[in-house]
């Protein structure tokens, strides 16, 4: 179900619809790969209807054999599929850029943070809880 790579209003709607979706995913799609993985089945195929259940699962088939991010990248295809190759740039950035900012502000909060007695009793306390949640 791909759409032209048409210019000009269309072609910015599609850009906009791309980078609302991605973004939105990038923010709230907690859980590793298979959480990733069904957000956007459930909004690229059951509510957008971009693709079908096939061409999804085929997706994700291709993507499970070749090595590297499992749930950035269905992102890209998506974007590559949905509008061309300059959607695909911008669905992977969206996708990527807000883990990459959160894993930035913790970590600048870390260094400023960190070594402050507050901040080593939270990370002594939040310790327990990672240790819970990996087991």
């Amino acid at each position: 179900m791909s759409v032209e790579n048409g210019s000009g209003r269309e072609g910015a709607r599609e850009l906009r619809k791309l980078a609302r979706l991605f973004t939105k995913l990038g923010f709230v799609a907690f859980g590793g790969p298979a959480a990733h993985v069904a957000m956007m089945q459930q909004e690229v195929v059951e509510r957008r209807r971009w693709m079908d259940d096939q061409e999804f699962l085929d997706l994700n088939g291709t993507t499970n054999l070749i090595p590297g991010p499992n749930f950035t990248e269905p992102a890209i295809h998506i974007g590559r599929e949905r509008a061309g190759w300059r959607r695909l740039l911008v669905a992977g950035t969206c996708f990527i850029g807000p883990a990459t900012l959160i894993v930035l502000a913790f970590a600048v909060a870390y260094k400023i943070y960190g070594s402050t007695p507050a901040g080593q009793s939270l990370l002594y306390g939040i310790t327990p809880v990672v240790i819970a949640i990996i087991v």
